[in-house]
């Protein structure tokens, strides 16, 4: 193993123990746990078996697993941060409708 994969294994092993944690102390729930460690599974495997991901690298066009990883990265952060747009934006208007309704009880 060279040392990007060794310290990608750490990171998995990290963030493995992070997510046990956040279930543990019931900020997670039991699907929001399995899904993050599904994650970290999945990115441990690519980590150690970079030849497993080839025929979607042959599939994609992508010269390298790497490639690939970091397209993926790019992807999901994306998406997050719209999904996290998303949940603010709600948010933002809900407080405001609550904070309208006291002030006119006021």
């Amino acid at each position: 193993m060279i040392g990007i994969q060794i310290l990608a294994i750490l990171f998995v092993l990290w963030m493995t123990y992070f997510s046990f944690l956040h279930y543990r102390r019931r900020e997670f729930s039991f699907w929001e746990f399995a899904f993050w460690q599904v994650i970290w599974i999945g990115l441990a495997a690519v980590v150690v078996f970079p030849k497993s991901v080839n025929f979607l690298l042959t599939t994609l066009k992508i010269t390298r697993a790497f490639d690939l990883i970091v397209v993926a990265g790019i992807v999901t952060l994306f998406g997050i941060t719209f999904r996290n747009y998303v949940i603010i934006r709600r948010t933002e208007r809900r407080i405001e409708q609550f904070i309208r309704q006291q002030a006119l009880k006021g």
